[in-house]
């Protein structure tokens, strides 16, 4: 199992077809992690709070990713 990565992606999918997809996904393949995302539009508009949050998390990860990349090149 050599040259094995990790894939992380967001669709949109019919919620009655959820459940299908998530079985045949892990039928496919090694699932390492499966959640569905909650639409927060409505909060992020209206929530000063949850917008500051957010744009720390964006911050975050992407230093988090900008590390990565360095130190892996060391």
């Amino acid at each position: 199992m050599d040259n094995l990565v990790k894939v992380n992606i967001t669709l949109e999918i019919h919620e009655t077809d959820v459940q299908g997809f998530e079985s045949w996904l892990r039928e496919q393949l090694k699932v390492i992690d499966f959640k569905i995302i909650p639409d927060t539009s409505e909060l992020y508009e209206s929530d000063p709070a949850y917008q500051k949050m957010c744009k720390g998390i964006r911050e975050a990860q992407k230093a988090r990713d900008r590390y990565y990349n360095e130190k892996r090149n060391q």
